[in-house]
């Protein structure tokens, strides 16, 4: 709805920065400018909480700097302030990330086995084989309907809720037979999802996250693995079997090439080699 007012919805938004916060022009203008790019990713009126988490966590799968990031939830939290919801805001969500932020560091074949043997259920199993098997984003993991699903042909249909930008994942066959395992074994319950919490709702991504957590807690792994750490371990397992980084960027669903390096690590010279190496040009 607010897409036919957006600019109305802009400019209150800067008048509220000018005269109730006192921000410089400056300022303004770069939270206005974050704002817009929040914006047009939500068209529809969800809680505030719920929006900035998932905004959040999308910025920083797109690589982000924490200080960027910082910056973008503030202007996002003076939007909510604006409209009188920044109760539904807790202090956790406003919590600033540390200005540095910790590489994705991938895991090693023995850790992948550790972890896979770890699973508890056949929803466990396939949950843990797509992460690692296809470097999806925990969101669009929860996100897959039954109908995203072709396990002959390895496919998952990657719904962004944006017109043309849905993309598709390819699984392994190991991954493509666990699914099939849980969906034969799966109670018959009435919903689209892929995969159900032991309630019988749709799995959550913060239900993903604490999957991860408790599986890995499970093993004698010792260091932090979140669900970063499989599509960071995808995306090294690519890079080391030949794949070159723009194949890599397409398979992780990255808008921007930079944010594929941050993933493999790589520096700004590695990448022009990777371009002479593949681009004979004129």
């Amino acid at each position: 709805m607010y897409e036919l007012k957006r600019d109305d919805v802009l400019d209150d938004y800067r008048r509220f920065l000018k005269v109730e916060r006192g921000l410089s022009e400056k300022t303004i203008h770069q939270h206005a400018t974050m704002l817009q790019v929040f914006l047009d990713r939500y068209e529809q009126i969800r809680p505030a909480q719920e929006l900035a988490k998932e905004f959040q966590e999308h910025l920083m799968d797109e690589g982000y700097s924490n200080s960027h990031i910082n910056n973008t939830m503030k202007a996002i939290e003076y939007y909510f302030d604006s409209l009188g919801r920044t109760d539904e805001l807790p202090a956790s969500e406003r919590r600033s990330l540390p200005r540095k932020r910790t590489e994705p560091n991938p895991l090693s074949e023995d850790e992948v086995r550790e972890i896979l043997g770890a699973a508890k259920t056949y929803r466990d199993t396939a949950i843990l084989r797509v992460l690692v098997s296809s470097g999806i984003r925990k969101s669009e993991l929860a996100n897959l309907d039954i109908s995203d699903v072709d396990l002959e042909r390895r496919r998952l249909t990657i719904r962004e809720g944006k017109g043309n930008k849905d993309r598709t994942a390819i699984v392994s066959s190991k991954c493509a037979d666990a699914i099939e395992t849980y969906l034969l074994r799966r109670e018959d319950v009435e919903s689209d999802a892929l995969f159900l919490s032991r309630y019988g709702n749709r799995l959550t991504p913060n239900g993903v996250y604490q999957l991860v957590k408790r599986t890995v807690a499970s093993t004698d792994i010792e260091r932090n693995v979140k669900v970063h750490t499989f599509r960071a371990t995808f995306a090294q397992r690519l890079k080391e079997n030949g794949a070159d980084i723009y194949r890599i960027k397409e398979l992780l669903g990255h808008d921007d090439i930079r944010s594929t390096m941050i993933y493999l690590r790589m520096e700004p010279d590695e990448l022009g080699r990777e371009h002479d190496k593949y681009y004979v040009g004129y």
